[in-house]
């Protein structure tokens, strides 16, 4: 349980990354909006997907580049793991290819992304017909549907701490002091 308790703080360091990356867009946002006056309109121009597409660009694309090449570079491990003296391996305890890390960050990202699609569709219907609006029930089964994912995926990493991510690339995190023990007693 302490290698899952470490997995989860390794999670909240790395939110520390994205949320940085989040402010940054949104003092980008804070100057877009001090110079034109208003902030441009995505939905009206381009649509809910199109909306999502420019967002994604922005957003979960450059966080799955942080997850890839950190988790595929020479540590295995993001900013998060590292500090926690964790790393991304493969069932077999070799370190994972890139495919393996390429296919675990898609899965890891996709109730993300999921999400992102169904609050857009929301947004667009409270675009064009005001607040007072009903979305679809589809928007709302979407959302609950994402939000059980979510939870499902946090469940599996706490009871056997390995993700739907981990069960799909054939990876696992461990203690990055178990994987490297000749380094540590060579330092002794």
């Amino acid at each position: 349980m302490r290698e899952r308790k470490r997995r989860l703080a390794a999670l909240g360091l790395d939110y520390l990354v994205i949320l940085s990356w989040m402010m940054v867009l949104g003092v980008i946002s804070t100057v877009i909006f001090l110079i034109r006056g208003e902030l441009p309109d995505t939905l009206g121009t381009i649509g809910p997907l199109g909306s999502q597409l420019v967002y994604f660009l922005l957003l979960t694309l450059v966080v799955g580049i942080y997850l890839y090449k950190t988790e595929s570079g020479a540590h295995h491990a993001t900013w998060g793991k590292r500090r926690m003296g964790l790393q991304v391996r493969s069932v077999n305890g070799e370190p994972p290819g890139r495919m393996d890390i390429l296919l675990r960050t898609v899965v890891k990202l996709l109730p993300w992304e999921s999400a992102h699609f169904f609050i857009w569709q929301m947004m667009y219907v409270y675009y064009q017909r005001g607040y007072d609006a009903t979305p679809p029930a589809r928007i709302f089964v979407g959302l609950n549907a994402v939000s059980l994912t979510a939870l499902v995926y946090l469940l599996l990493v706490l009871i056997t701490g390995r993700g739907p991510h981990d069960l799909a690339a054939r990876t696992m995190v461990v203690d990055r002091e178990v994987v490297e023990p000749s380094r540590n007693e060579s330092r002794g």
